[in-house]
C-alpha cells in the first residue's frame, strides 16, 4: 500500500482500528468523515520529543478548530499510557482526539519507520538531549520505543493532502507551517473546493 499526495487514503488505512483511553475502538477514517483531520503519530507516550512536539501543538489547537481541523493524536502505548499522557499534558479540555494503535498497523500502513538507528543513532540522541536540555522528560518506553511517527492532513473527502514521515526522534512537521497550509487551502476554498 502507498500513500500519496492528492490521492484518496487507502481503505485498510481508513479501516484502521485504534483504541481511546477508555479502551473503546474508534476507526481511524470517522476522523475525516466530520471534516478535515490532522493526524499526528507520535513515537510513544514517555517520548521526550514527542513531548516536546505536543508543547508546540498544544497552543495552535483552537486555531486549529477554527479553520475546521480535526486534530487526532496517535501513540503506540495501552490505553492507560494514552490517559496518563492525556493527564500529564493537560490535553484533557483541548479541541483534540486521542487515540493509541498499540499494534502499530496505521504506522505501517502509513509507511512510518521503525528502526533503532533512528533512535539511538546520532540524530536521534542529539534530538533527544535537546528536548530534555528543553524540560523535556524522557521516560520508560509507553509503546514502542523503535517506531517512528509522522503527519497526515487529510481533507474532508479522504485526500491526503499533507505527509511528513520521521526519519528520527525529534523529527516533526512544523505546526506553524501546517497552519499556514490550511490557511491557504481554506483561502483557495473560496474560489474552487479541494
Amino acid at each position: 500500500m502507498t500513500l500519496a499526495l492528492q490521492q484518496s487514503v487507502p481503505d485498510a488505512l481508513r479501516d484502521a482500528r485504534l483504541l481511546g483511553p477508555d479502551g473503546g475502538e474508534h476507526r481511524l477514517g470517522d476522523a475525516w468523515r466530520r471534516g478535515d483531520a490532522l493526524l499526528v503519530f507520535v513515537r510513544h507516550f514517555a517520548c521526550a520529543g514527542c513531548s516536546a512536539h505536543v508543547e508546540e501543538l498544544s497552543p495552535r489547537l483552537a486555531e486549529l478548530a477554527a479553520l475546521a481541523v480535526q486534530v487526532v493524536l496517535i501513540g503506540s502505548g495501552s490505553p492507560s499510557q494514552l490517559a496518563g499522557f492525556i493527564e500529564r499534558h493537560a490535553l484533557g479540555d483541548k479541541a483534540l482526539e486521542s487515540y493509541t494503535d498499540p499494534e502499530r498497523t496505521a504506522y505501517r500502513l502509513a509507511g512510518f519507520e521503525r528502526s533503532a538507528w533512528s533512535v539511538l543513532g546520532p540524530v536521534g540522541l542529539w534530538q533527544l538531549l535537546r528536548a530534555m536540555g528543553d524540560g523535556h522528560v524522557n521516560g520508560r518506553a509507553e509503546g514502542d520505543l523503535y517506531q517512528q511517527g509522522g503527519t497526515l492532513l487529510v481533507d474532508r473527502n479522504g485526500v491526503l493532502r499533507f505527509l511528513h514521515r520521521a526519519s528520527a526522534l525529534g523529527d516533526r512537521a512544523s505546526t506553524p507551517a501546517l497552519i499556514d497550509l490550511v490557511m491557504k487551502r481554506r483561502a483557495a476554498e473560496t474560489t474552487s473546493p479541494w
